[in-house]
């Protein structure tokens, strides 16, 4: 009572080695299983060395900090920049894997249109300095008519903030300056979304006098987990489990139910889909047909949610994590990570175990196992779920704007705005409602 606990003593006491599932349990429970290990013996793994770069034709204007911007416009242009571009996700501090290569290029393949791409890139030489993709839509014709851009993959993933390397200023301002330009040489606006708050890409767009920004949606309040803001975060987020009775209830799971086993990372395609499969079936179980998270709700929904997945685990940026019980999962996540910082992205749990705040000690596991791994923050996304307050002692704020010329040719932008976005959900529910190609 009141003494100091050993720091590894609290997992423990539940997470136990992983036991020979029964016949007819998915297939979720690897080898790989995972105790939380002694502190400081992990790394973060390295990454492949990305492939040679591709150069670009020299045709864009070249800033005053020597800087080209290149637009690129189809995936068979972009998909020979992955190397370069990976090691631009690396390369860019506070970079999600929302911005990464598997992440955008797998959404471009199954929510735009081959016709929809439009990647502004940077080049400083030959070297890939910034990426901010978007995806288009045009009223009217491509040439005459209005253009509308959106940040690529924020109607399904989130961060949406540009790689702009470890000089982000002059980068964020080549970039501003393609948009503005564009903005003012024909009919158009640019849904800039879930930029970080302050950031240098905001800060680049609220400097030009030529450039209207104007507010869409609400500010975003990501809930953050930063190790590094506390003094000893073992201690904390032992306390914090205690406080929610966690080792308790798991104790008495694994007496009424089976072993309780963490398993950080499901080994091979096969088992990420069996995961995956458990985790759909939870979220309809608990939410419906009609609400909760719309991962699994139509076929084109299901098959993109499964490709990146599997794309982001491929390039060792994403992966699926379960709570196993007795071998059956328990609870589900996806996790993704660039170097020390991870986003716990999407989540189910078994409603039939929810007495036992298996939700809860799933993500205590993967806290534990992410500060052990060497990581400084968790980011568990915006949203309105309490129980991720729980645990947080930080936020990232993000916002949307528009962008749009000043004057009259920026009203009528806004005004047609509203008709492109119509064509653009259409077009979004029709893809979401087909199967996979």
């Amino acid at each position: 009572m009141g003494g100091r606990r050993d720091p590894r003593k609290l997992s423990q006491d539940f997470l136990v080695a992983a036991a020979p599932t029964h016949p007819g349990a998915a297939p979720v429970t690897p080898a790989v299983t995972v105790h939380v290990p002694v502190r400081g013996g992990a790394v973060v793994p390295a990454f492949t060395r990305a492939p040679a770069l591709v150069r670009v034709p020299p045709t864009g204007p070249t800033t005053e900090a020597g800087l080209r911007v290149e637009v690129v416009t189809r995936l068979d242009q972009l998909t020979p920049l992955v190397g370069a571009w990976r090691t631009l996700v690396h390369a860019t501090p506070g970079a999600t894997a929302f911005a990464s290569p598997a992440f955008v290029l797998t959404w471009y393949r199954h929510m735009e249109r081959s016709a929809g791409v439009h990647a502004v890139t940077v080049w400083r030489g030959d070297q890939l300095v910034g990426m901010a993709p978007f995806a288009r839509t045009t009223l009217g014709g491509n040439r005459n008519g209005f253009l509308l851009l959106v940040t690529a993959g924020t109607e399904h993933g989130d961060h949406g903030e540009p790689l702009l390397g470890p000089d982000p200023a002059p980068v964020a301002a080549a970039i501003t300056g393609h948009l503005t330009e564009l903005l003012h040489h024909r009919s158009a606006a640019v849904n800039a979304r879930r930029l970080v708050d302050e950031g240098p890409m905001i800060t680049a767009l609220g400097e030009r006098d030529d450039l209207v920004r104007v507010p869409m949606g609400q500010v975003a309040h990501a809930a953050v987990v930063r190790f590094d803001r506390l003094d000893d975060p073992y201690d904390y987020l032992d306390r914090l489990a205690r406080r929610h009775g966690i080792p308790r209830r798991m104790r008495r799971l694994a007496e009424e139910r089976g072993p309780v086993t963490y398993v950080p990372a499901v080994p091979g395609a096969a088992g990420r889909d069996a995961a995956l499969d458990a985790m759909a079936s939870m979220l309809l179980r608990r939410w419906g047909p009609e609400a909760g998270p719309r991962l699994f709700v139509t076929p084109g929904r299901a098959a993109f949610t499964r490709a990146v997945t599997h794309a982001l685990a491929n390039d060792r940026m994403g992966r699926v994590s379960a709570l196993t019980v007795a071998g059956r999962p328990a609870a589900v996540s996806t996790v993704l990570q660039v170097g020390n910082r991870l986003v716990s992205d999407s989540a189910g749990f078994d409603i039939d175990l929810c007495r036992y705040g298996v939700g809860q000690a799933e993500l205590y596991a993967l806290l534990r196992h992410a500060l052990e791994s060497g990581a400084v923050e968790v980011d568990m996304r915006a949203g309105d779920f309490p129980y991720k307050r729980k645990w947080t002692n930080a936020e990232r704020r993000t916002r949307s704007v528009v962008l749009v010329a000043p004057g009259r040719r920026g009203e009528m932008a806004l005004a047609a705005r509203g008709a492109a976005l119509r064509l653009r959900a259409r077009r979004l529910r029709r893809l979401e409602r087909r199967g996979p190609l």
